[in-house]
């Protein structure tokens, strides 16, 4: 749930030009919008549907523990794009990449049925396409962060690599604890993936 706002804040970072409220209050009340309805309403749903017993741990393991977990976060996720889409102080191509993650959500959600698919993938996948699609269509060569009051200037493929090499850790882990198979690990980045791809092509 949280790829949202990583996604988020690298479109701050990559080019921040892009929104017209790059920093004050109207950036702050539009990211608490944004990680309400896409992390803290889905989180909430998920516990209550834990409290109640409808699943039974947050790991989700089996396939139809995950169909109301799937069903809520898409109709956030939904929700979400459908009011900011025609916002004027969120870019285009962000709101596309809400949009490739409602598809990439009911395309897992269709697999998820005949077949267990690993959503980590799913959203390394997506995070990793839209990092790329940022990166080479809105890019600048490489991004300035402010830590500690030093600045410092990061290139665009350190940006790239740090991403692969995030989600490798994700995915391998899975793997290691013996949640997901190679095959579910490969079918969920390629969903990922292909939300996101389809979005670009013909949005």
């Amino acid at each position: 749930m949280l790829i949202v706002m990583y996604v988020l804040l690298l479109y701050l970072k990559v080019n921040p030009y892009l929104f017209p409220y790059s920093q004050g209050k109207e950036l702050g009340t539009l990211s608490l919008i944004i990680f309400f309805t896409s992390v803290l309403i889905p989180a909430i749903a998920i516990l209550l549907m834990l409290g109640v017993g409808f699943i039974k741990s947050l790991e989700m393991r089996s396939r139809t523990e995950r169909v109301g977990p799937l069903i809520v976060v898409a109709i956030c996720y939904i929700w979400l794009y459908l009011n900011i889409r025609t916002h004027n102080a969120i870019p285009i191509p962000y709101a596309n990449f809400i949009l490739g993650s409602v598809i990439s959500l009911f395309l897992a959600f269709f697999i998820n049925n005949f077949s267990k698919i690993s959503l980590h993938g799913v959203g390394i996948g997506g995070l990793i396409m839209a990092t790329l699609h940022l990166i080479s269509s809105y890019g600048k060569g490489h991004i300035q962060l402010s830590i500690m009051g030093s600045n410092f200037e990061m290139h665009n493929i350190l940006i790239i690599t740090l991403c692969l090499l995030l989600g490798g850790m994700i995915l391998s882990s899975r793997l290691y604890l013996k949640a997901h198979t190679n095959e579910e690990i490969a079918g969920g980045c390629m969903v990922g993936v292909l939300g996101q791809v389809v979005v670009i092509l013909f949005f």
